[in-house]
């Protein structure tokens, strides 16, 4: 799988929402079933128009911690980023993005 990491990235800058292949729905799962501790997330600054990056601490309760030098005005853009974050944690390495 990690192997097919481009093909699979290309297809979600393609469609960040929406149906996916086999796949990339396998990927998409374990990036949602990861530990909490440490994830990638977005947080709505200001709703359906930026959007800022966080991580989740693991802990229920605790506040997200909000990474204020990066803030996103497309989502589609903040998703393909978050989707490099967390390939990156599950796999280990960096995906390109040309």
């Amino acid at each position: 799988m990690l192997s097919r990491g481009p093909e699979l990235y290309r297809e979600y800058c393609e469609r960040p929402i929406g149906a996916h292949s086999p796949n990339l729905q396998f990927v998409l799962q374990h990036f949602r079933k990861a530990p909490c501790a440490g994830k990638y997330v977005l947080v709505a600054v200001v709703p359906h128009r930026r959007w800022r990056l966080a991580k989740l601490t693991g802990r229920r309760g605790d506040p997200v911690r909000v990474e204020d030098e990066v803030e996103y005005t497309d989502l589609a853009d903040a998703e393909r980023h978050v989707y490099r974050l967390r390939w990156k944690a599950l796999c280990g390495e960096e995906l390109e993005t040309s």
